[in-house]
């Protein structure tokens, strides 16, 4: 995701800027719906709805339990204060929100909103109630914040859910930036990967955690809406069933008897998701390249050997996502392999 915040001038901190109510009162609406906040017993539940709410919104992507075990677990994530959640009369979970407080505000305070509303229960207005109680929750975390940096809520949805783009625009939301989803038959011919030989290639590990961390957030800095990654976000991603490390790779070069990463291409494969995309395959999660090390080639090299790696353990498809206005040239990189566009998805924002 990529290209920095927008810069402001102001210079007062958005603990002053921003207007936060003392309380954020419930939802009330929906027949027979029981509001509550959330408590990490509701995992399974808000599991089950998002993938109800998914196969309407996102049928190509589908959630897995680690992953909300994993934000819950955030030390910027206290649900029963984060989250809310509405009940039917069966205790089923019709309705799920969270605002997320920002992990950094180095560069950029953004609140991430997640909702979902079960499609049965949908047009009773529970979205609407879902936004209001998210954004009281939101204009309180940007209120904590000291920092006089940009301060956002921010959404992301895909370009078909129209209704959900149409309710935030009208509460106020842009439609900021767009995602290109993309695709790879790796059946496709992969070019013989171009030989650098002033770089090591090691595939990711543990050790290199730190590394590539800090090569990410120097080669994202100047990437729209992508503020550092804190340790635990980086560790968190790490733990994920899906992370493929062994599919992973890294181009270390060393100075100073030091050695650094200068380019990464990190996988995760997901098999829940195979049935969704008819057959295996594998989620290309970043791709990156420190500033100063740009226009080696190293992004292409490792591409290169991480897609005839994917092929080789057997994945039939490789996908990744890519900021449509990237100001690295990422999108022709990938087109280059024979990517083809797919899905879209667009981040809408409300600026403070």
């Amino acid at each position: 995701m990529s290209e920095t915040a927008d810069r402001s001038p102001e210079s007062r901190t958005l603990r002053d800027r921003v207007t936060a109510p003392a309380t954020v009162e419930l939802p009330t609406v929906g027949d027979g719906i029981v509001w509550r906040p959330v408590t990490v017993a509701d995992i399974d539940p808000i599991l089950d709805l998002k993938r109800a709410a998914g196969k309407v919104d996102h049928p190509r992507v589908t959630q897995t339990r680690d992953e909300i075990e994993e934000e819950f677990a955030s030390d910027n994530f206290d649900p029963e204060r984060d989250a809310v959640i509405g009940l039917d009369s069966t205790g089923r979970a019709v309705a799920y929100a969270s605002a997320e407080a920002p992990e950094s505000v180095e560069t950029l305070a953004c609140v991430e909103l997640d909702a979902a509303v079960a499609p049965d229960r949908r047009g009773e207005g529970l979205g609407s109630a879902l936004l209001a109680w998210q954004e009281a929750r939101g204009l309180q975390h940007l209120a904590a914040c000291d920092t006089t940096a940009p301060g956002w809520l921010m959404s992301m949805t895909h370009e078909h859910a129209h209704s959900t783009i149409r309710l935030l625009e009208t509460h106020g939301y842009d439609r900021a930036r767009w995602w290109l989803e993309l695709e790879l038959d790796l059946d496709t011919p992969i070019a013989e990967p171009p030989s650098s030989p002033d770089v090591r290639l090691v595939p990711y590990g543990p050790q290199w955690q730190e590394e590539t961390r800090s090569a990410r957030n120097d080669a994202f800095r100047d990437h729209w809406g992508s503020p550092p990654i804190t340790a635990e976000e980086w560790a968190s991603a790490d733990r994920l069933s899906a992370s493929r490390p062994d599919l992973s790779l890294l181009a270390v070069t060393t100075a100073a008897d030091r050695e650094r990463v200068d380019s990464f291409v990190l996988v995760d494969v997901d098999e829940d998701e195979w049935p969704l995309r008819d057959g295996p395959f594998g989620y290309i999660t970043t791709v990156g390249t420190r500033r100063a090390a740009r226009g080696r080639g190293l992004a292409r090299t490792l591409m290169a050997h991480v897609l005839r790696r994917m092929r080789a353990d057997g994945l039939r498809r490789a996908v990744l996502d890519v900021d449509a206005d990237s100001p690295t040239g990422a999108l022709g990189l990938y087109q280059s392999f024979g990517f083809t566009v797919g899905d879209r998805s667009v981040s809408l924002v409300k600026r403070f």
